[in-house]
Formats: C-alpha cells, structure tokens, sequence
C-alpha cells in the first residue's frame, strides 16, 4: 500500500512540474528605428554656407519614453503604451538624430551638426515633440506632429517657428507597417520644414 501511494505521490508531482513547465512563453520585444530620407537635394537654402546645430527635441510625459503609443477611434484622446514594442531611443534623441541625417542628406547646409560635437554654429534648431504615435481604426495611421523653430545665434532671433502634423496611412494593420507610416509622417514633416527655411 505505501508503493502505491509513493507512486501516485511521483505522479502528482511529476504532473505539476509539467504543468508548470507548460506556462505561455513571454513575448519577444521588439524595437524600432526610424529613417527619414529626403525625396531631393535643397539648392536654394540660406543655409547653404552656414553650421546647423541641432539640439535634443523635448518631449513631455509618456511621448519621451521608449514604449510605442497608440490612441483609436473610440476614444481618440485616450493614448497607451504597448508592452512589447519600442523605440531604439527615446523619442527626443530618435527625433534629433533623424533630423541631423535628414538635413545633411538634403544638403540644407555646410554643415549640420550636434551639441555634442561643440563646434560654434550660426543657426539652432529647437524642437518639441507634440505627437509620434500610431492611430488604430477603421485605418491604421502613423502620426508625427511637432513644433519646430530656427534660431540665428549671432542675435538669438527665432527666424522661423511652426507646428508641422502629418498623418499617413499604413498599408496593414501590422505594427511594422504602421511604425512605417510613422517614418513617413516624419519625412513628410522634416521636408515642410526645409521647405519652410529654403523660402526665407
């Protein structure tokens, strides 16, 4: 009798090990970068013959942490964070670094530059980052908007400051595609901005 209740005691417990050993496995996080390309070269630029420095965009709240927000339909002033999906950088750091490649890839300038860099510059651009999200619904949209401003450091003059939104849609309902979007929200931003300063 105590063989068979040893054995049955085995098997319980051989029974939860295996249970336990069952669980779901964790997701995979996953992480996103995003890279802005100019569709053309600017030649008419004033800064052509100038440094650009840019600095740190800012960002407030949960639109300067890594996790991916997203708002939707039913409630869009309500915003959350996926668990398992990430910028590579913080927002303001992903923002800036985005814009030194796009600016230099554009030829805006001589030379576009960092903080970090710490070479005297003519002009600062200054950002704040407003919205970079995807938007859930009937269609699935990558969101940008920011507010940016050129500032000529001989005089500290805000030569120019706007807020600059775009919504693109994204071919699937797959966060990939929608963080693609977003990638091109920004592109479409950064190149009404160059824009901007090529018609001072």
């Amino acid at each position: 009798m105590k063989k068979i209740i040893s054995a049955m005691a085995a098997a319980a417990a051989m029974f939860a090990l295996n249970a336990c050993s069952a669980a779901p496995t964790v997701p995979q996080d996953n992480f996103y970068r995003i890279t802005p390309k100019p569709a053309s070269v600017q030649q008419n630029s004033m800064l052509k013959d100038a440094t650009v420095e840019i600095a740190r965009f800012v960002a407030d709240g949960s639109v300067s942490n890594r996790p991916i927000l997203y708002s939707g339909d039913a409630n869009p002033n309500s915003v959350s964070e996926y668990n398992y999906h990430f910028w590579i950088e913080s927002p303001p750091t992903l923002i800036k670094d985005a814009l030194v490649s796009y600016m230099r890839a554009a030829g805006v300038a001589n030379r576009v530059v960092t903080p970090e860099m710490r070479v005297s510059s003519d002009y600062s651009v200054l950002g704040r980052i407003k919205r970079l999200e995807i938007y859930t619904g009937k269609k699935h949209m990558g969101v940008a908007a920011f507010e940016i401003g050129l500032r000529r450091n001989s005089d500290g003059e805000l030569i120019l400051l706007n807020e600059y939104e775009s919504m693109v849609e994204a071919k699937n309902n797959s966060v990939g595609s929608v963080i693609t979007a977003v990638e091109k929200a920004t592109e479409e931003v950064f190149s009404r901005f160059v824009a901007d300063i090529s018609a001072k």
